[in-house]
């Protein structure tokens, strides 16, 4: 009788720390994905930037060239 309260209680101590093990096998993970998904983020956005950039750039001179000119009276 005391053999299967002490064989159950190990039981449940090993059952919490596989638990445990898990917890933090998932909260490791977890912090990981969020920092890739973060650098993912930050790296679509200064790409989305460097071609905006660009663009204005290659068409600045061009939208110089295309101004009105005044009409003479």
């Amino acid at each position: 009788m005391g053999n299967q309260k002490i064989s159950q209680g190990q039981k449940k101590l090993l059952v919490g720390l596989k638990q445990l093990a898990q917890k933090e096998a998932l909260t490791t993970a977890l912090r990981k994905i969020k920092h890739t998904k973060n650098q993912q983020i930050s790296q679509a956005f200064s790409h989305t930037y460097l071609v905006g950039a660009v663009i204005v750039l290659i068409l600045s001179p061009i939208a110089l060239l295309t101004d009105r000119k005044s009409l003479k009276s």
